[in-house]
C-alpha cells in the first residue's frame, strides 16, 4: 500500500533512493534494488519552522535526526527497497534525508522544503535595501540577520559550507578560545539555514547578540580553500 501511494505521485527528490512525502511520513524507494543497497543506515533531519523564523537566536537549533535501518522501517520485495520515517510532531520547514556510512559521512543525501515562507520573507526584506557586499552570493545585513542571495541559482551552488567570521567591537564579547584569532567563528551549512525556490538560493542566519565591527564571509571546500569571500564593516570600534 505504501508503494502504491508513493508511485502515484512525483518524488519530492530523486537520488540513489527516490524520496516521497506521504502526509507525515517520508518514504524512500529504490527499484531495482538489492540487499546491499539497503545495508547502510538511513537518516532523516527535520528542520523546525519556528527556529528558522526567529532571527534573534544566536544559534539555530539543530534539526532533529532520526536514524533507522531498512528492516526496522521497511522491506525488500519484488526487487524493490522501500522504507519510511515519520516526521516530528512540530511544524517542519525543511527535510534532509539519505544514508550514512559507518564513519558518519553521507553516502547520499537529498533535501526538500515543506515551507519556504521564512526564506521568502528574508528575500523580500533583503530586496528592500542594498547588499552589504556583492560576490557569488550577495550579502545583506538588516534586522539582526545576514541574508545571502544568489539568483539565478541551483542546488549545487549551495552545497559548499559557508564561513562566517564576526569581528566584535569589544574583543571580550567572543569566547576566550577565539580571542587570539580576533573573530568569532559562526560557520554554517545551507541546510537548515537556506532554501532553493523560484530559481533563487536564499540563506538567512542571525547576527551575534554583541556589537559587530566587521564581517568576513563566503563559501569554502574543506581541505581546498575558499570559493568566494566578501568583507564589510558594520560598526566602528570605540
Amino acid at each position: 500500500a505504501l508503494y502504491d501511494l508513493a508511485i502515484a505521485q512525483a518524488p519530492a527528490r530523486r537520488s540513489v533512493f527516490d524520496v516521497y512525502l506521504l502526509g507525515n511520513a517520508v518514504a524512500h524507494l529504490k527499484e531495482p534494488c538489492e540487499q546491499a543497497d539497503a545495508r547502510a543506515l538511513f537518516f532523516l533531519d527535520a528542520a523546525p519552522l519556528r527556529s528558522i523564523a526567529a532571527p534573534n537566536e544566536r544559534r539555530r537549533r539543530e534539526p532533529s535526526r532520526t536514524r533507522f535501518a531498512l528492516h526496522e522501517n521497511g522491506a525488500l520485495f519484488d526487487g524493490k527497497c522501500l522504507t519510511f520515517a515519520h516526521l516530528p510532531d512540530y511544524p517542519v520547514a525543511a527535510v534532509r534525508t539519505g544514508q550514512s556510512a559507518p564513519d558518519g559521512s553521507d553516502l547520499w543525501s537529498a533535501e526538500f522544503w515543506l515551507n519556504t515562507e521564512p526564506w521568502r520573507a528574508a528575500y523580500r526584506a533583503a530586496m528592500s535595501g542594498e547588499p552589504a557586499a556583492r560576490s557569488l552570493f550577495d550579502v545583506y545585513a538588516a534586522d539582526g540577520s545576514l541574508t545571502y542571495v544568489k539568483e539565478p541559482c541551483a542546488q549545487a551552488d549551495a552545497e559548499a559550507p559557508f564561513f562566517l567570521h564576526a569581528v566584535p567591537v569589544r574583543a571580550d564579547d567572543i569566547p576566550a578560545e577565539r580571542r587570539s584569532h580576533g573573530f568569532d567563528n559562526l560557520d554554517f551549512d545551507f541546510f537548515p539555514n537556506g532554501a532553493v525556490f523560484d530559481g533563487k538560493c536564499v540563506a538567512s542566519v542571525p547576527m551575534p547578540e554583541y556589537p559587530v565591527a566587521s564581517i568576513r564571509t563566503g563559501q569554502f571546500v574543506r581541505g581546498q580553500g575558499e570559493i568566494w569571500s566578501a568583507e564589510f564593516a558594520l560598526n566602528a570600534p570605540g
